[in-house]
């Protein structure tokens, strides 16, 4: 299992998103989640990779739409229903596959 934290700053409306890992198969398992994100400081990362930036709950729609996992990519969407952009933090965790498949009803 890993988890990536991906910054996307300053989207508004439909965003179109990709991470790309060659260890990411077409049957792995992603488990997504997306908020807005507030900059704490003038970089995002700061020294030693540490995040200036937290998640925030505030009066924005933001949510996550049509994932689509590949060899090598994951594909997914995020839409922000608000008046002008925002910061978003999408957190991205990859499980190994492949999974046992069965017919759902």
């Amino acid at each position: 299992m890993q988890t990536i934290r991906m910054w996307v700053p300053r989207r508004q409306g439909r965003a179109d998103l990709h991470f790309r890992n060659p260890d990411i198969k077409a049957s792995s398992i992603v488990h997504i989640s997306v908020s807005e994100a507030t900059d704490t400081s003038p970089g995002v990362l700061g020294g030693s990779g540490i995040q200036n930036f937290k998640a925030h709950f505030g009066s924005a729609s933001i949510t996550l739409q049509n994932v689509s996992v590949n060899d090598g990519v994951i594909d997914f969407y995020v839409f922000v229903d608000f008046p002008h952009p925002l910061n978003v933090v999408a957190d991205i965790t990859i499980l190994d596959g492949p999974p046992t498949i069965i017919l759902g009803t």
